[in-house]
């Protein structure tokens, strides 16, 4: 059976490159995908004594960029994920003021636009 319109999931842009940026260490890298991004991170906070932010900047397939501050200290005990780290910013009231986007769409309208995880 088909599925209709309606129960299609509408394909998301894909992420390009990730680039990160550690002032501390004065370290950057250049990644493909959230799952690297995410081994990164962990391995750049295990490292840290401070409690710092390291810049980001997802740059999609379409050219469109999303730029902002991960924090690399986190009250949970576990690390939250890149992906839902700007998926939770994005759906705050305030999100649009957290990051800097070079796409012309609203927090809402981007997330059903563009992927912010790596998926299967």
């Amino acid at each position: 059976m088909t599925p209709t319109p309606s129960q299609r999931r509408a394909e998301k842009v894909g992420v390009a490159q990730i680039r990160i940026h550690q002032q501390a260490g004065r370290s950057t890298a250049v990644l493909g995908s959230f799952v690297a991004a995410d081994k990164l991170l962990k391995s750049w906070a295990s490292d840290m004594r401070d409690h710092c932010a390291c810049e980001f900047e997802i740059r999609y397939q379409d050219g469109s960029r999303l730029s902002g501050q991960y924090p690399m200290w986190q009250k949970t005990t576990t690390r939250q994920s890149l992906g839902a780290y700007v998926r939770r910013v994005l759906e705050q009231v305030d999100g649009l003021a957290a990051f800097r986007m070079a796409a012309s769409t609203g927090p809402d309208r981007f997330l059903e636009c563009y992927e912010v995880e790596d998926f299967a």
